[in-house]
């Protein structure tokens, strides 16, 4: 084997099979994206997608992302099972490093705009609060996903890069959530909220057609 490999970087040809595999990678995503029960049927992949729990996603037409998508519905983890469905409205547009995972639900709107490196999860490793909750002592990789809550983003929203949407919150419609922020509580429609975590700076007026601090 490590003869063969020799061989092809003599000869340049280590790329083609680096080349192919990135290939197919994306090509087997566009395939299964295509095929989901949608009503849409245009998608835009960027290099590096990997999509988990295909039955459980519903896309919206002319959805769009950069490189290195991560976007995972949860069926089982584990010994533990979870119903989860991640819908996502058509005109959705994100950058690189896209990062959803669901267990239970996440819903995103219509006309949505992402930057890069976002991460929208509906669960946590383990359980924290209520009833029988994970042991410090026990492996996070190995505590059951706790959810508190489904994700709910509204439509012509805009999140701006490195933000992180925690469960149990929703994002109004309109609204704009500044770069590095952490949404832990719920936004409401039509206002502009940065922060860590994110509080609301900015409200729109329908009487003055801009937007006001507070």
């Amino acid at each position: 084997m490590s003869y063969f490999l020799k061989k092809l970087k003599q000869h340049h040809l280590f790329i083609i099979p680096l080349v192919v595999g990135r290939f197919l990678l994306v090509w087997r995503a566009l395939i299964h994206l295509r095929t989901l029960p949608t009503p849409g049927r245009r998608a835009y992949l960027g290099r590096g997608p990997k999509v988990f729990g295909l039955e459980h996603i519903t896309l919206g037409n002319n959805f769009r992302v950069g490189e290195g998508l991560w976007l995972h519905a949860i069926p089982q983890y584990l010994a533990f099972t979870y119903q989860p469905h991640v819908e996502i409205g058509e005109n959705f547009s994100a950058s690189d490093h896209l990062h959803i995972a669901c267990c239970n639900k996440i819903t995103i709107g219509r006309n949505v705009l992402m930057g890069s490196k976002i991460h929208i999860t509906d669960h946590s490793h383990g359980v924290y609060s209520g009833e029988n909750q994970s042991s410090p002592y026990e492996a996070p990789f190995e505590r059951k996903l706790g959810s508190s809550g489904p994700v709910t983003i509204g439509d012509n929203v805009w999140i701006g890069d490195n933000v992180v949407v925690l469960p149990n919150t929703s994002i109004g419609s309109g609204s704009i959530i500044g770069a590095n922020s952490v949404v832990a509580k719920d936004i409401p429609s039509n206002v502009i909220a940065v922060g860590c975590p994110a509080k609301i700076v900015k409200v729109w007026s329908d009487e003055e057609s801009k937007w006001l601090s507070v």
